[in-house]
This record gives structure tokens, C-alpha cells and sequence, in this order.
């Protein structure tokens, strides 16, 4: 009754269709973007469809999805799948049609994982898909669906559609406006575009500095190449360029889908931390996105419950423009239970040795 396709054995066009009308989907169940996430270290991209053997041309669910391949002795525990998106599956089926069709995604990560010696799932639903903002009471985790334990977060959600220029300053926290007008004084000056290629160099440079000073691993070059080709010509990705005079300081790229848009990925030098560059960037872009009609703005997951450290620090950044806290649905799928463990174990035993 359904066919499952490899997304490679699908037109690009016709899945980003299925994309575009699926109430459960967002950017990242796009063409454009697994295309991005395809180019990070050890993945390989397993995403598949569902179309119905009536009408093979009607795809009626989307599952991102990709294998990650551990390095260094974690190798040795073997990869796990992650689902950035999770299964969409289209609202508008029957009851049991969606039922049936939901049990055939549940088989075939099963059978992935089977085959590729994986030791869990890791899944989770974007906090902007429509079928998720339009939540109003109490709404259980939908991964529970798929055979996941619930591993919910939450995320900085702010409607910016409800409010003018001047309440969405006033929305934004007092600390936050004095770094604005901080930025201001210091003669900041600001660029939303849609960034293409000529971009791509400063960027990179920008975000080495920044992997450099927060000691983490730069994502691939080739990752940026597509979202600053593809992501961007599918009118998917604005940036927000800060500097002072000629000296590009920062650069912010947001991911613009369904009339929301999400903080995404970020840049900066040093001199971008000291002049505050960075909350001025945001609260340009912030003002931009209200000119053009956005309705929703996610700052990014959240982390409440941090006292200390970066944590901490980085709630307190996306806090401080105004969102409220927005489940973050998340779920996992342990299919080698044992091996899981000791992967978790290892990883402990690791962290404590680097605390001393």
C-alpha cells in the first residue's frame, strides 16, 4: 500500500512540495538543507519518503535522517541515526491511513539501524513547524508515537507579529537594549542580505575564530558553500552583517521557513564581543524580519535550568530578546541497549578525567 524511496531516488522538486504542504515539516525536512547536513564529518545521509502506491507522485511523509559515525575510540561502540525534523507526516490523511503509514517509519529506522549495527535513534520536531505553533493546551510528545522515550527540551519562541517597532524594544530585556545602544554608540553599522558565495570567505574566516576561541570543532567549509548557494537561492537564508567602518565584525545567518525564521548559525571576531555587535545584529534582524511579514522568531534552545558556565550564558543571551520557552520535542530510540550503556559510561568516565 506505500512505497518507502531513498531521498536520492525522489525529484528534488517534488519533495521540497511535500515539504512546503506538510503542516508537520519545516526547514529542516527541505531538499536544500540535508543537502547542508549531508557535508558534516562521518554522515551519511539515509533521509527516505513515503508515497502511496495509488499515486507514487503523491509523497505523504518526509523522514530526514543520517548517519553518524563516532571518532577515536567511541568508534568502537558503533554510529547512531539522528532525525533533525523527525517524521512529518501529512495531516490531512485518514486516521488509520496515518496510523499505518507511521508504523512503516517506525519499521524502516528499525531496519536501518538493523543494518548499519546502530545503538540508537536520536529524534526531534522543529518548535516552528505550523502543526506545532498552533498547539493551545497540553500536547503529549508526538515522538511517543514512534517508540521513543521522551528527551524534550525547550526553545526561545517570540511572536513578533503582535507587537510594533516600539513594543518589541520594550520586549527585549534591559541589559539586552543597553548592549544596543552600546553597539550604537560604538558606531556599528548593519547589512540584512541574502548571502551568496562572496560572502562565504569572511564568514569562514569569522566562524574559525570563533570555533578557535570557544575550543570546538569548525563545521566543514562545504557545509557553508551550501547554505550560501542552495539554502540561500531557495530564499531560505538571510545574514545580518555588523561592522565598523570597512571591519566586518559579525555575521548571522537566519534560516527563514513558513513565515518564521531561526537564529541559526553566527560568526564574530573579538572585537565583535567587545563593541556588542552580536545583540545588535539580532535586533536589527529582529526589526527586519517584522518588516517583511515574519510572524514567529526562535533565538534557539533553551536552558533554564543552568546555573553556571556557558550554559548559562548562552540561555541568558537568547532569553534577553523577549521569547517565551516553547517545547522542544525531542526523543530517542535505544536499539542496543548494553552498548549504549557503556558508550555513556565511557563518555563520563572521559569527562571526569578531563575535570582534573
Amino acid at each position: 500500500m506505500f512505497n518507502l524511496l531513498t531521498r536520492q531516488s525522489v525529484l528534488q522538486s517534488k519533495w521540497n512540495q511535500a515539504s512546503d504542504v506538510i503542516d508537520r515539516a519545516w526547514a529542516w525536512h527541505r531538499w536544500e538543507l540535508l543537502e547542508a547536513r549531508d557535508t558534516w564529518h562521518r554522515t551519511t545521509d539515509l533521509s527516505f519518503a513515503v508515497t502511496s502506491s495509488d499515486n507514487p507522485d503523491d509523497l505523504v511523509a518526509l523522514v530526514p535522517l543520517v548517519l553518524v559515525r563516532p571518532k577515536g575510540i567511541a568508534a568502537v561502540f558503533g554510529p547512531h541515526l539522528e532525525s533533525t525534523g523527525g517524521p512529518a507526516i501529512s495531516s490531512q490523511l485518514p486516521r488509520r491511513t496515518f496510523e499505518r503509514i507511521k508504523d512503516s517509519v517506525c519499521q524502516e529506522i528499525h531496519r536501518l539501524a538493523q543494518q548499519h549495527g546502530v545503538r540508537r535513534t536520536d529524534i526531534s520536531c522543529p518548535p516552528l513547524a505550523p502543526k506545532l505553533l498552533q498547539v493551545t493546551g497540553p500536547e503529549p510528545n508526538p515522538l511517543c508515537h514512534f517508540g521513543s522515550s521522551d528527551t524534550s527540551t525547550q526553545s526561545w519562541i517570540l511572536d513578533i507579529a503582535k507587537c510594533n517597532e516600539e513594543e518589541l524594544w520594550m520586549t527585549i530585556e534591559h541589559r539586552c537594549r543597553k548592549q544596543i545602544k552600546k553597539a550604537q554608540r560604538n558606531m556599528l553599522t548593519t547589512q540584512v542580505v541574502t548571502p551568496d558565495l562572496t560572502l562565504l570567505e569572511k564568514y569562514y574566516e569569522l566562524h574559525l575564530q570563533t570555533c578557535q576561541r570557544n575550543d570546538i570543532r569548525p563545521h566543514p567549509r562545504k557545509y557553508f558553500e551550501v547554505i550560501y548557494s542552495q539554502v540561500s537561492n531557495a530564499g531560505m537564508c538571510k545574514a545580518c552583517v555588523v561592522s565598523k567602518g570597512e571591519e566586518v565584525l559579525s555575521i548571522h545567518n537566519f534560516l527563514i521557513y513558513k513565515n518564521c525564521a531561526l537564529y541559526w548559525t553566527t560568526a564574530g571576531s573579538d572585537a565583535a564581543l567587545k563593541l556588542c555587535a552580536n545583540d545588535f545584529g539580532i535586533w536589527e534582524a529582529l526589526c527586519y524580519m517584522k518588516s517583511i511579514g515574519i510572524q514567529f522568531f526562535e533565538s534557539g534552545e533553551a536552558f533554564p535550568g543552568a546555573s553556571q558556565g556557558k550554559l548559562k550564558g548562552l540561555n541568558d543571551f537568547k532569553r534577553s530578546f523577549g521569547g517565551s520557552l516553547y517545547p522542544y520535542y525531542r526523543g530517542q530510540i535505544v536499539h542496543r541497549p548494553i552498548t549504549e550503556c557503556l558508550m555513556k559510561i565511557t563518555k563520563e568516565l572521559r569527562g571526569s578525567r578531563d575535570d582534573k
